[in-house]
């Protein structure tokens, strides 16, 4: 979308580059009724810049938003996935009086430190494993996109 904006503000530049050109020429060669022609077409490409402008202005709040959503869902998910490995810890250790082996937040912060750059980990395993599906997500997400415009 971002590069949809780009594209669309050259363009708008283009066109009111080439009407100055035009409205030159024809203020030239003397032409009656060209300068109101000029005048409309220049309104009408004020009135562009003008929604060109709230329109990416509203993306960008869009963005915000998603941003914001995409980063409680992925609190959520690492939540929900924490409360989980709780409950299995206590009901193992109401059986067998020992913790268990096999909780699935403890197999990914040891997954993360071995799948993660050093220098790029924080000290707490919540953080990493945090950034750590939030990459995955963005990765996927991007992919996604990739193939869709193929």
């Amino acid at each position: 979308m971002n590069q949809y904006f780009k594209d669309f503000e050259t363009k708008l530049q283009v066109a009111e580059e080439k009407l100055d050109i035009l409205s030159e020429w024809h203020a030239n060669k003397g032409h009656t009724g060209a300068a109101e022609v000029a005048d409309e077409c220049r309104t009408a490409i004020t009135s562009l810049w003008i929604e060109f402008y709230r329109l990416s202005e509203a993306y960008k709040a869009r963005e915000a938003e998603h941003e914001a959503f995409f980063d409680s869902n992925v609190t959520n998910l690492l939540d929900e996935l924490k409360r989980y490995d709780d409950e299995v810890e206590k009901r193992y250790m109401e059986r067998h009086g020992q913790r268990p082996n096999y909780l699935l937040y403890d197999f990914l912060a040891k997954g993360v430190r071995n799948w993660t750059d050093p220098d790029r980990q924080a000290i707490d395993n919540t953080t990493n494993i945090w950034y750590y599906l939030r990459s995955l997500i963005v990765s996927d997400l991007r992919s996604k996109e990739t193939k869709n415009h193929e």
